[in-house]
């Protein structure tokens, strides 16, 4: 499903982003929607929220025309296509999508990945790995389904290992009453 929406959204970068929906957001969503470190260290440090992994799928498979295009890969690359839930409490705060090239994922990123315990940026970062999150891009899903008015980021992560992913991240509802609690206690 999250695969879909990258197709078929209108993505705008942090920038343009910003200026057509700044007016409308709270600061928190901008901080949260537009964050290029770990999302989940912010979460945790700023807000005190504790996320756990929920892994729904893992698997390899090939990486379609559009990834190929956003990871400057070639098409049909196979790749690692990893899909979890982050939660709070139980509750549901993001769904990601990850897609990772094999050619470039190292041994040792792969085991920790099958564990599925931990977010994919903590486990580049935690690795002593130098991350940059690039290509940043912002939509609000428009089109029928589950997701209908959910915010949508998706980015590329590059790790100086040589390691990268595309990450498509969906949040729910949940997670800005969820802030909003934390900042209010």
């Amino acid at each position: 499903m999250i695969q879909q929406l990258l197709h078929t959204q209108t993505w705008l970068d942090v920038r343009s982003w910003r200026a057509e929906y700044g007016e409308t957001l709270t600061p928190v969503q901008i901080s949260v929607l537009s964050v290029v470190t770990p999302l989940t260290r912010l979460l945790e440090g700023k807000y005190g929220m504790k996320l756990d992994v929920h892994v729904h799928d893992q698997f390899v498979d090939t990486i379609d025309e559009t990834e190929a295009k956003l990871l400057k890969v070639d098409a049909q690359e196979r790749c690692l296509r990893r899909k979890v839930s982050l939660l709070s409490r139980g509750e549901v705060m993001f769904d990601a999508e990850s897609v990772l090239p094999l050619a470039v994922l190292p041994i040792e990123l792969m085991l920790e990945l099958e564990e599925g315990k931990r977010p994919l940026a903590n486990l580049l970062s935690d690795q002593g790995l130098s991350l940059s999150r690039f290509n940043l891009n912002i939509a609000k899903v428009q089109d029928q389904g589950l997701y209908e008015g959910y915010w949508v980021r998706r980015s590329i992560l590059d790790a100086s290992s040589g390691a990268k992913a595309l990450v498509t991240e969906v949040f729910h509802d949940a997670i800005w009453r969820k802030l909003n609690y934390l900042i209010q206690r």
